[in-house]
């Protein structure tokens, strides 16, 4: 069994290390097939974007050949034609802003100064050549010693894709992951404008009307063109989240993940692992998160948001927060699992997100906190569904929801409830809980359906027990004994005391009472065996808790 390699994005170490890697190697020939002088390929974080972009750098680049050439065997690229044909043919420029952050211009535009600086001193040593002009050296130096102000920071990869081809004699690919890093900052920072102006001038430059470019590929999160970001630029084809053409390579797929699970002794998590990761859609093609596909087995096979622990939410919490009632009642519908019928806005301005229905909806597609599925055309503009994708996104909404009830009544109260829990003083834990789910969950039809209710109670009061995550690990739907318990809360403190708990909605379609429901989840506990997996993790103090509801009335009882 290969080993895991989790948050590595570099294809030669992944290769050289014998991490475990899905081959999607077959992204080069369909990138290289593809016509369009600059592909652009928007994404959510996590994705795998920067390591096919890596990917494509040691197969292009015509640097250390025998070496990168190893990197491949036996990946299925080597048995297209394209592997000859274009394997190490070209000198490659490969940039990454993804470090390009700041709370200032300043730092933006120093840290990007720093990128372009890295780039150059790639290739220092064609100054040993007398091929270039005394300007050109100068400038080149400039650059290296980031002393470029913003006009020559500007035009410097076109001053760069000049002197390579002069001293190659072939044409230039170019590689730009994350491009829009730097705009997300600006836009949370203040300073959006400047930023703007300064990429597009840096981008047009770069690949527009560039006589030296072979081709450029450049990824994101979001497509940005009505901030002028491509407006100049006519040969860019996108390929966004809702495009059919390239939707496998971003992701995984239900066989990858089939294989994955197969290979790592997972294979009988598959239902859970698709109602938890699965649910993205790229054009018409269902894809997994990959990142929480990796995490999940790298933790034995232990559900919870892995995601969302990495991913920058500061703009998705900002957008839910602040926005109008009209977004909230579409988040209301989504999370009782109404679709949202809308059509999409491929090119996001952040100046339209503040309170912007579609705006927002579309920013939440394009960035993965929503699918968008069953296209249909009205007019000249096509309209899609949206939904969440799986358990996982759902405890963002919900944390998203905490954040509105804590802005209006404090935090003191869920202080107050958290603690009752963990003192074991169930009657003050229930009465505050009520309190929340009457307030908060009160927006929210929860619908009839038992289990649909009790996941959105199970999301709800995750997001709440998170505070708690200084002192506590905080799990759901984990295998002890004989079953999966529903939450479970473990001091990292074994002395301390753990908590299992177990949520059922009252069927009140067989006249069932709170009180036999409360008794059946107690019971069922005891059954199940729930603690083994506690027990075996040095905790000797385990409260039992019941929790029980029916629509906006919450019970809660402990043995």
């Amino acid at each position: 069994m290969k080993k895991l390699a989790i948050g590595v994005d570099d294809f030669k170490k992944l290769r050289e290390h014998n991490a475990y890697f899905v081959d999607k190697s077959l992204f080069i020939e369909a990138v290289l097939h593809d016509v369009s002088d600059v592909l652009l390929f928007p994404r959510p974080r996590r994705f795998g974007k920067t390591l096919n972009m890596s990917m494509l750098h040691y197969f292009l680049s015509n640097k250390n050949l025998e070496d990168n050439r190893r990197l491949f065997d036996g990946l299925a690229v080597t048995k297209s034609p394209v592997f000859e044909q274009h394997f190490g043919q070209y000198p490659v420029v490969s940039l990454s802003f993804k470090s390009c952050k700041g709370d200032s211009y300043e730092k933006i535009f120093y840290s990007i100064k720093s990128v372009i600086a890295k780039v150059f001193k790639e290739y220092d040593y064609i100054l040993e050549n007398d091929l270039f002009y005394k300007a050109e050296v100068e400038k080149f130096l400039n650059i290296i010693e980031e002393k470029a102000d913003e006009s020559l920071l500007s035009e410097s990869l076109l001053l760069l894709s000049e002197l390579l081809h002069r001293y190659y004699q072939k044409k230039v690919f170019i590689l730009v992951d994350e491009y829009d890093t730097p705009i997300h900052e600006a836009y949370l920072n203040g300073f959006y404008t400047k930023a703007i102006d300064l990429l597009r001038i840096f981008l047009g430059n770069t690949l527009k009307g560039n006589e030296y470019l072979q081709k450029g590929i450049v990824t994101g999160i979001l497509r940005v063109s009505k901030e002028s970001m491509f407006s100049d630029l006519n040969n860019v084809k996108v390929y966004s989240v809702l495009s059919e053409k390239f939707n496998t390579w971003f992701g995984f797929t239900q066989g990858e993940v089939d294989k994955f699970l197969d290979d790592f002794g997972l294979e009988n998590a598959g239902t859970q692992v698709k109602e938890w990761y699965n649910g993205y859609y790229f054009g018409n093609k269902e894809i997994y998160n990959p990142w929480s596909i990796l995490c999940f087995a790298d933790s034995n096979g232990e559900f919870k948001p892995y995601w969302l622990s990495t991913s920058a939410n500061a703009l998705v919490h900002s957008l839910i927060k602040d926005s109008d009632k009209t977004v909230k009642k579409d988040i209301e519908n989504l999370l009782n699992n109404i679709p949202v019928h809308i059509s999409i806005e491929e090119n996001i301005s952040f100046e339209n997100l503040l309170n912007k229905q579609r705006f927002i909806l579309s920013f939440l597609v394009q960035t993965g906190y929503l699918k968008a599925r069953f296209k249909e055309l009205k007019g000249s503009r096509l309209y899609y569904d949206l939904s969440i994708p799986n358990e996982e996104l759902r405890l963002i909404y919900f944390d998203t929801i905490i954040q509105w009830f804590e802005d209006s009544i404090g935090s003191k109260e869920l202080d107050d409830m958290l603690n009752a829990l963990i003192a074991s003083d169930i009657k003050t834990f229930e009465r505050i809980l009520s309190k929340f789910v009457l307030e908060t969950l009160s927006y929210f039809n929860v619908g009839r359906k038992t289990k649909e209710v009790e996941r959105v109670f199970q999301a709800f009061l995750l997001g709440m027990l998170i505070d708690l995550k200084d002192r506590y690990e905080v799990y759901s739907e984990k295998e002890s004994g004989y079953g999966r318990f529903d939450v479970s809360v473990i001091p990292k403190d074994k002395s301390k005391q753990a908590i299992i708990m177990e949520l059922k909605s009252i069927d009140t379609f067989n006249n069932e009472t709170k009180d036999q429901t409360l008794a059946a989840a107690l019971q069922q506990i005891e059954d199940r065996q729930y603690e083994t997996t506690l027990r075996q993790q040095g905790c000797t103090n385990i409260m039992k808790i019941a929790v029980t509801f029916d629509g906006k009335r919450v019970w809660a009882k402990t043995k």
